[in-house]
């Protein structure tokens, strides 16, 4: 646009300034109230302080029909008709001001001798944002020069008295300059730290409004391609927004990995470094995963989470894991939390996991095939029937896909110690293989949380091997069995008196009582059917004795024992027969040797 072109107002022009109905843009309005039919483009855009701005502003209202170009000069002695200029007062920051001459004589000339002095002007800057909730000013010609105090008070309208003050010289009071206390008293408020601060928070507003209304969704398709890239999977998320609370944070929903969508997460919080946004690489603080379901290879996956970040140009700083649940076959861990700790390098270095009441603790350790693990409980309760309690456990093994290898597992257990390792595995089919130690372990504490309805006392040492084949890992424990040998030290048997038996004549069957001893040892197989107790040695002082017990699917009892005991001139052997059940065992003796 030339910068010397002279624009007017149409006739649609001058009726959209009266009327204030056909613009609704304020610098529209500015720059067409300013068109006067002696301003050049240059002067427009200079009085408008933007010329990229103006010449906008020019071309859309000469679009619009409502200026044209003047074929006039420009006329510098012109001046602004007065009809316009209550416009300019209202939407212009800079008015003018007329400041009287010092009217004493000078050089001793008399005041009939003295030129009339001239006006001089100089320029006002009010704030701009202060006239647009004042009313419009009046058209009325401006009073006379020498208006005296009455005539200004008696007019109400704010324009009469900006002029008014402009008539008088400067720093005389006046009644006008008290009537304009207010407009002067909020110009000076409006000072630049005013101005900055409010610049300031106008800013935050439009930042805070941006980030909530941004249409966000148009970048899924990218953040789906880098989420892919980073776990080697596909991607799909079903929502992307922003949110304020608890803080500021981009909000994915629905997102699920794979085409099985073995790894799923409700809703993942990202907090970046906004800056970074705008940039080649994004840096997140910090991720959070709410409600996350892993089955199968989804926890593999979740191991190559960063590994490709540098290719989807993503720095992930850490990941923050609630409401996990992971199931491994068909069984199921949940109300799981923990985190990610990530590398420099983006990808994670170990995996922190604790269970809900925070009785177990896991650090997973990626690895080409899996993760390496380490557990620490206490007091924690195995998910297993019948379920025990390890007042402390210490786990070491390695994850992989389909395989749990226990290496370690040592722990401290109703008062006793127990140390082994395990393998377990669910891939075509569930197994497990585990050998245990138990060190001075208290039996009674541990039968009944076997869930036995036998009873004993005695400190239990033993070594067992455990082994199930089953369709599912869930039916491993009704498959098990065991092979064990025991010994039981300075306890009893409950529910047995061997010696009472031994010492009665005739058939008749002995219930109740016990049977104390310094040693007792054996070994123990068990099935899904039932559990043979073989090789019973048990002895105290000059009492032993040797035998073996069933106990059925139904905890019916049956075996035998032979009963010595040692006196100072003979010795008495009984055998004796064992029935009834678990909780009414019955001794009846045989035929004495």
């Amino acid at each position: 646009m030339d910068k010397n072109t002279v624009f007017v107002k149409t006739k649609e022009g001058e009726e959209a300034v009266r009327q204030r109905t056909r613009l609704v843009q304020r610098n529209l309005r500015n720059i067409l109230i300013m068109v006067d039919g002696h301003a050049t483009v240059a002067d427009l855009a200079m009085r408008f302080g933007d010329e990229n701005a103006a010449q906008a502003a020019l071309a859309e209202l000469l679009a619009s029909s409502l200026i044209a170009e003047s074929s006039k000069p420009f006329d510098p002695d012109a001046t602004q008709p007065l009809e316009d200029f209550g416009d300019l007062v209202e939407d212009l920051p800079v008015l003018t001001r007329q400041i009287e001459p010092d009217p004493s004589p000078a050089n001793g000339a008399t005041p009939d001798s003295q030129p009339i002095p001239q006006p001089v002007f100089e320029e006002i800057e009010l704030p701009a944002p202060e006239y647009e909730s004042l009313p419009p000013p009046s058209r009325t010609a401006p009073p006379p020069e020498h208006a005296t105090q009455q005539t200004v008070a008696s007019d109400s309208g704010w324009f009469e008295r900006i002029k008014a003050r402009l008539a008088h010289k400067a720093g005389e009071p006046t009644s006008a300059q008290v009537d304009l206390e207010p407009i002067g008293r909020r110009t000076k408020d409006l000072t630049w730290p005013v101005r900055a601060l409010l610049a300031i928070l106008g800013a935050a507003v439009l930042s805070a409004l941006t980030l909530v209304l941004y249409p966000y969704g148009r970048h899924l398709p990218d953040i789906e391609r880098g989420a892919s890239a980073m776990l080697q999977d596909s991607v799909k998320i079903g929502d992307l927004g922003f949110s304020f609370l608890p803080r500021p944070h981009l909000a994915l929903r629905g997102v699920k990995v794979g085409k099985d969508a073995h790894l799923t997460v409700a809703t993942v919080r990202a907090m970046p470094d906004f800056l970074t946004l705008m940039g080649g690489k994004k840096v997140f603080h910090e991720l959070e995963f709410e409600r996350v379901s892993i089955k199968g290879p989804g926890l593999g996956r979740l191991a190559l989470a960063g590994v490709g970040a540098d290719r989807a140009g993503v720095d992930i700083r850490h990941i923050a894991l609630r409401g996990l649940s992971v199931t491994i076959g068909d069984v199921l861990l949940d109300n799981l939390g923990g985190e990610v700790m990530m590398s420099a390098a983006g990808a994670p270095e170990k995996i922190l996991l604790h269970n809900a009441d925070n009785t177990l603790k896991m650090e997973l350790q990626p690895m080409a095939e899996g993760y390496r693990i380490t557990a620490i409980g206490s007091n924690w309760k195995t998910p297993f029937k019948p379920s025990l309690t390890l007042q402390l456990i210490d786990v070491n093994g390695e994850l992989r896909d389909g395989r749990l290898d226990l290496s370690k597992i040592e722990g401290r257990a109703y008062d006793g110690q127990v140390e082994g390792r395990a393998a377990i595995e669910w891939a075509g089919g569930a197994s497990l293989t585990s050998n245990l130690d138990f060190r001075h372990m208290n039996a009674t504490k541990l039968l009944a949380a076997l869930g036995s309805d036998l009873s004993a006392e005695g400190e239990l040492t033993a070594r067992l091997r455990l082994e199930a084949k089953a369709d599912k890992l869930v039916n491993l424990t009704d498959a098990l069995r065991t092979d064990a040998s025991f010994e039981l030290k300075r306890g009893a048997v409950k529910g047995f008196d061997l010696g009472e038996a031994a010492r009665r004549t005739g058939s008749a069957p002995t219930r109740g009582g016990e049977t104390k001893f310094e040693q007792m040892t054996g070994t123990l197989q068990c099935t899904p059917k039932d559990c043979r107790l073989g090789n019973l040695r048990l002895s105290s002082g000059l009492f032993k004795s040797s035998g073996y017990l069933v106990i059925a699917g139904n905890a019916q009892l049956s075996g035998g024992a032979d009963v010595e005991l040692r006196g100072s001139a003979a010795t008495h052997r009984m055998p004796l027969t064992i029935s009834g059940t678990a909780k009414d065992p019955l001794l009846t003796p045989g035929r004495p040797r």
